[in-house]
């Protein structure tokens, strides 16, 4: 199957296939500058590709269809501009690949955009060789000048000397900028709605203009087209709008759609509905079956054209977007080996849901935040979020909650009945009667989907009128037809740039020892490469990783805005003791340490705090029992320290050998015979002088 945006070696070109019916294929050389869409049987391409002259090869400008222009840019407006233009006619497939009615399309738009020819094809060649999305016209300035490194103006302003107005103007410096954030707030951010000329006034009056102020005093104050671009440049329209209307007001006037509800969906892929729900089931632990783990969370991603499930995530994570990922990511991952993950033997052709989707529909819960918006602007996907309490918005997934539970019920012991536990006399505590580990309550779950996909005949699917009326409404009969006679909405990014895309983002901080992410450490060739652990390293402290919440070994380094770009980085061995586990693991054993830290701070405080009293006690009693002496004695005390200090070092000799000998005496043993003899005792009493020891005759041997 040759889906859009696929990207083939042929001969000596690179091409890209634009669209695709049963018959043929439309494509577009990705290097040609004056390239312009071809097209080729199908037939030919297949056999193309069975003989290895039609090779499929990675998106060599995926760099540049995921990456968005910066908000309020010219690149932006360029981006925009060619869009709006061409937004309507590059869905008109497959018309605007032919010549003739390409032809009429582009008359109408050239009419009404007052555009010319050249332009409009460079538009349409540059949307169809760089990714078929808006991302492909975005104006290439970050290839030119020092892109993300403003200018400092501290002597003298920017721009063109002034030849009429009078005066040199002022640098916008770092405390002008302050002055301007200040006034800003105040003035213009709030829900007073003053205009932007109230808020340039009171800027000069808090600059120091005096009041009255005459011609003369304005002519060295920042301007205000130096205001208006500052705050352009700082403050984005939504946070404008939140401001001024209001956090409520926003979310109820003014807030952006971001996906349509719609009633048609045209194929497979164009919609998908994600839900979750808690199975009505109790699970034992796999690694102790004496204990109960409580009842699984249960997410399906399903396809709403041919009503298949395409995703799912059995686990006990709460529902989250952590769980949802691991469904969506499930959804565009290869069935085959997700079930010999759990020791079911498949063939493709059981379970060949794969691939991104057009539009997901789901909860505000999950599908809102950053994962969000990566899901948009990189990989294209539209999304829809159900109001609260308008769960019918998604009613298929909903459905098919019911329909597996009452498939699971007969086979499964502790499953939740609506009798009150220890309610009524002689009650069962359903709880206790649970025997399915995770795993194999998955596995089950699985061949309930398998059997639902495979066998299940929907008898309410509302047949268009292009489906052939003796067509089977089985979820793979009609994933299967619309996947060949529907249009190709499917895409198939690969599987290890969507997952770390999709996994939670915040900073690490760059030290000498690593990248420093929840107390542990982390490297990578090119951070050392780039010397970001050296001492005299002077770069950012901090750079933006995305980690997985289920292992510690490897953060992903995000070195650019390009949703492309990412850099595997391993845990050090300094961090060892960390290895193998879940962050979820790591956060509960740094609060165990942080907890056992603050105990000992508390110990060592105490401590502290009864030496410096017993030192002070200590200070006391000795100057109380310190005589006084008049002037004439202390000189003489001054005079006897070197004799003193002798005669102190003897006296603790002394008392020392002393000491020793009245324990010598007081711990001698008294040795009595067994068997009555009145032996001689024996001295071990060693000799103390010279001719002692050189005696031969010893009265001890």
């Amino acid at each position: 199957m040759f889906m859009p945006n696929d990207v083939y070696q042929w001969d000596s070109q690179r091409i890209r296939v634009l669209w695709s019916n049963p018959q043929a294929v439309f494509w577009i050389n990705i290097d040609d500058e004056g390239a312009l869409p071809q097209v080729t049987l199908k037939s030919e391409f297949e056999h193309l590709l069975a003989r290895s002259d039609l090779k499929a090869i990675n998106d060599p400008y995926v760099n540049i269809s995921m990456t968005s222009p910066k908000a309020g840019s010219k690149s932006e407006e360029v981006q925009q501009k060619a869009w709006t233009a061409i937004k309507d006619i590059v869905k008109s497939e497959p018309d605007i690949y032919e010549r003739k009615a390409r032809g009429l399309l582009m008359n109408k738009v050239m009419e009404e955009n007052k555009i010319t020819k050249q332009t409009l094809y460079r538009w349409l060649r540059r949307y169809w060789q760089f990714g078929m999305c808006a991302n492909a016209l975005s104006g290439r300035y970050d290839l030119c000048g020092g892109s993300g490194k403003p200018k400092t103006f501290k002597k003298k302003r920017n721009g063109p000397i002034r030849t009429r107005n009078l005066g040199d103007g002022v640098p916008i410096t770092e405390q002008v900028k302050s002055l301007f954030r200040v006034v800003i707030q105040k003035s213009y951010l709030n829900e007073n709605k003053y205009d932007f000329d109230y808020a340039y006034n009171q800027l000069l009056i808090a600059y120091g203009v005096k009041i009255p102020a005459s011609p003369e005093d304005l002519v060295d104050v920042p301007t205000e087209r130096q205001f208006k671009y500052f705050f352009q440049k700082e403050y984005t329209s939504i946070e404008v709008t939140k401001k001024r209307e209001g956090e409520i007001n926003y979310l109820k006037d003014f807030s952006p759609s971001i996906g349509t509800s719609t009633a048609e969906v045209p194929g497979p892929g164009y919609l998908y509905q994600i839900d979750a729900t808690i199975a009505d089931v109790y699970l034992v632990s796999e690694q102790d079956r004496t204990e109960i783990v409580g009842r699984p969370t249960m997410y399906f991603v399903v396809d709403v054209f041919s009503r298949a499930i395409v995703g799912m995530y059995i686990g006990l994570e709460n529902a989250s977007w952590v769980s949802a990922m691991e469904a969506l990511g499930n959804a565009m991952a290869n069935k085959v080996d997700y079930c010999a993950e759990h020791d079911i033997d498949i063939t493709p052709d059981l379970w060949p849901m794969q691939g991104l989707p057009e539009h997901i529909i789901g909860d505000k819960g999950e599908m809102l935040g950053r994962h969000v918006e990566v899901l948009s602007k990189a990989f294209h996907v539209e999304i829809q979020n159900t109001p609260a309490y308008r769960a019918d918005w998604k009613g298929i997934v909903e459905r098919y909650f019911r329909t597996i539970q009452t498939k699971m019920k007969p086979f499964v012991e502790g499953y939740v009945t609506k009798n009150p536990i220890g309610k009524k006399r002689h009650g069962n505590d359903y709880r206790q009667d649970g025997i399915l580990t995770l795993k194999e309550f998955t596995k089950m779950i699985i061949k309930i989907v398998l059997h639902y996909n495979n066998d299940h005949v929907i008898r309410t699917y509302d047949i268009d009128s292009d489906i052939p009326k003796k067509l089977p409404a089985n979820p793979l009969v009609l994933w299967t037809w619309g996947i060949e006679y529907r249009t190709g909405l499917l895409r198939r990014p690969d599987p290890q740039l969507v997952k770390v895309n999709l996994l939670p983002h915040t900073n690490a901080t760059v030290t000498e020892h690593g990248l420093k992410l929840f107390g542990c450490y982390y490297s990578c060739k090119q951070a050392l490469e780039w010397g970001w652990f050296e001492e005299n390293y002077r770069g950012p402290k901090t750079v933006t990783v995305a980690y997985d919440l289920y292992s510690t070994n490897v953060i992903y380094l995000r070195p650019s805005d390009s949703y492309a770009e990412f850099i595997p980085a391993n845990l050090t061995s300094r961090s060892r003791a960390y290895a193998n586990i879940t962050i979820w693991e790591l956060w509960v054993i740094q609060d165990i340490r942080l907890d056992v830290a603050a105990t000992s701070k508390l110990k060592k405080r105490s401590g502290s705090v009864n030496l410096v009293s017993e030192l002070q006690q200590i200070k006391d009693e000795s100057k109380q029992q310190q005589p006084s002496y008049t002037k004439k004695e202390k000189v003489q005390r001054a005079k006897g320290i070197a004799d003193n200090k002798r005669n102190e070092r003897q006296y603790e000799r002394n008392k020392k050998t002393a000491e020793r000998n009245e324990s010598s005496e007081t711990t001698s043993a008294t040795v009595t015979p067994i068997h009555g003899a009145n032996a001689e005792q024996k001295s071990f009493k060693l000799p103390t002088r010279l001719k002692d020891l050189l005696k031969e005759g010893d009265s001890d041997d």
